[in-house]
């Protein structure tokens, strides 16, 4: 297929357009710089530069594609006016295509995400795709974008709800490596300054975070453009709940010191030090892959986080 990735240079695209570039497809992805556009050549796909936030310029240039996969979004706080701007002027693209290239009817993968379901209230809880949502403040917009993209009837709509992403990167003798997406920061501050720091006020075993491995979440996202049912939405987690307070001590031990200390931050204060959006990292809940894995035959490999922080473990007290 001839597929357009949004943020394909961001933690969640850069391993789908390996994947898919591995896989065959035509890749083309969306490069707001010369840096990302560099490096989403080397992996193999063929960059447009543009810029989310002004989608007429690239939109215009868009070559005919069988599929979009919108994995782009910046946590600013009018990224939901950003998102249906750009929507608007995509699907008007991709209504217009005409042309023997053009699919009858062209896939889009709309990214939500975990924090549109709401906290659990039970540690037995665990939330599937049929959950009603009750997303955390400032991620409202997902639902309209969402909704927007699965009641497109020129679309073969689909929506993929990833839990908390990280990624793990092989050890290296020249320069540490740590895991990437939100356990990036715990494991770097473990690492520079001897401290983990977690979301909450308590010891951190009452918030749980789904997790998912970018590489195996990358497989889901081929999963569904070969296979997914139009107007389907799948979720995505490889590890249906952590602790928070376990994940930081697991990570204080991995890569910090043996007296690396574990701090709390409230939700207020990670919300002035990185916005609104950053009071989801006290959202606790649980989350499962079952229809994925049953309806797709999705396997996610990465299921043993002490396993996956080990391997990283260039990033040690001694490194």
């Amino acid at each position: 297929m001839r597929v357009f990735i949004l943020g394909g240079s961001g933690l969640i695209g850069a391993a789908i357009v390996r994947n898919l570039v591995s896989a065959g497809h035509h890749v083309f992805a969306l490069a707001r710089s010369e840096n990302s556009a560099a490096n989403l050549a080397v992996m193999g796909a063929w960059p447009i530069r543009g810029d989310i936030h002004n989608p007429g310029p690239w939109c215009d240039k868009l070559p005919v594609v069988d599929a979009v996969i919108h994995a782009a979004c910046d946590f600013s706080a009018d990224m939901g006016a950003v998102d249906a701007g750009m929507l608007i002027e995509l699907l008007h693209v991709m209504h217009r295509q005409s042309g023997p290239k053009a699919p009858a009817l062209p896939r889009f993968i709309y990214t939500g995400g975990s924090w549109l379901y709401p906290a659990m209230k039970s540690s037995d809880a665990i939330h599937d795709e049929k959950t009603p949502f009750a997303p955390v403040p400032g991620f409202e917009w997902m639902v309209a974008g969402l909704t927007k993209i699965l009641s497109d009837p020129a679309l073969h709509g689909m929506v993929i709800h990833p839990a908390t992403v990280y990624r793990t990167d092989p050890p290296s003798r020249t320069r540490p490596t740590l895991p990437g997406g939100a356990l990036h920061d715990m494991a770097r501050r473990a690492r520079d300054e001897n401290r983990v720091r977690i979301v909450g006020d308590g010891p951190g075993d009452e918030v749980v975070w789904p997790l998912i491995h970018a590489d195996d979440l990358a497989d889901l996202y081929r999963l569904v453009l070969e296979n997914g049912e139009r107007g389907q939405s799948y979720i995505g987690v490889g590890i249906e709940g952590i602790a928070t307070g376990d994940l930081a001590r697991q990570i204080a031990q991995t890569f910090g010191r043996t007296d690396c200390e574990i701090e709390h931050i409230s939700p207020d204060d990670i919300a002035r030090e990185y916005g609104q959006w950053a009071r989801g990292l006290a959202h606790s809940h649980r989350m499962t892959s079952q229809k994925a894995i049953g309806e797709l035959g999705w396997q996610p490999r990465h299921t043993d986080i002490t396993r996956d922080l080990q391997s990283c473990c260039g990033v040690s007290a001694a490194a």
